[in-house]
Formats: structure tokens, C-alpha cells, sequence
């Protein structure tokens, strides 16, 4: 009786375990984000907030989110000490809350990375197309 239980449950444990595996792992913003405020980093775990440009425009802030929503997650090797992000990115939301970023910003025609301040071992690239989005709403500001 054992034996036919575990093999009955061994197989449905195995999918489980592919399906947990083949999630799309992705990034995620609160609803009515309210401006989005940018700097140059200072390096990976902390925020530079001398912000040289925020984003107020909806049109933009719509951009924006679609970029992040489009970045697909990966586990990386990310050395803190000696590599640095070019930008810090503060979301700020209608509500009050907040998201802090570090952008890995590429040249076009190449993947760029974004994550989550503080989890930096969990990026998300984005796409060499999205990265031209980013990179246009960076320099007409």
C-alpha cells in the first residue's frame, strides 16, 4: 500500500515542481503611480536622492510602466562593490507608498537590467526595443 502511494504521489510532486520552476518570474508596480523622480547612482543598496529629472506626465509614466512590465526576471551575479548601476529610480504612488530601482542603463540595440533596491541578485532584463524607450524618455527631458 505504501509503495502504490508513493508512486501515485512522485509524479504529481515532479509537476509540481515544473510548474513552480516555469513561472514567469516578473516585476511589479502598484496602480496609480504619481511621478517617477531619477538620479545618477551612487552604486548598488542605496538611493541618490538628488534627483535630476521627474517624471510627471502620464504618457511617459505609461512608457515606463510597460517597460517594467515587459522585463523578464533572472537570477544574476551582481558584484556591489565593484559594479554600479547608472541610475536610481524612486516610484512614488498617489497612496504615499514607494519603490526604489537601480537601472543598468544600455546602449541601444542592447538588453538593459532594472531590480529592486536591495535585490540586487534579482534582476529583470529588458528587451534592446524597451531599452530605446527608456533611453528616449531619458534624453527628451
Amino acid at each position: 500500500m505504501k509503495k502504490i502511494f508513493l508512486l501515485l504521489t512522485l509524479p504529481i510532486c515532479t509537476l509540481l515542481l515544473f510548474a513552480c520552476q516555469s513561472q514567469k518570474e516578473e516585476m511589479t508596480l502598484l496602480d496609480d503611480i504619481s511621478s517617477i523622480s531619477i538620479s545618477e547612482s551612487g552604486g548598488y543598496g542605496g538611493m541618490n536622492e538628488n534627483y535630476s529629472m521627474t517624471i510627471d506626465e502620464d504618457v511617459h509614466i505609461s512608457k515606463f510602466e510597460e517597460v517594467v512590465k515587459n522585463a523578464e526576471g533572472k537570477k544574476q551575479k551582481v558584484d556591489v562593490y565593484e559594479e554600479k548601476p547608472d541610475y536610481d529610480i524612486l516610484v512614488r504612488y498617489h497612496n504615499g507608498d514607494t519603490h526604489g530601482l537601480h537601472l543598468v542603463l544600455e546602449n541601444t540595440g542592447k538588453k538593459s537590467r532594472i531590480m529592486y533596491i536591495g535585490h540586487e541578485q534579482n534582476g529583470f532584463d529588458i528587451s534592446p526595443g524597451d531599452t530605446k524607450i527608456l533611453r528616449d524618455i531619458l534624453e527628451h527631458r
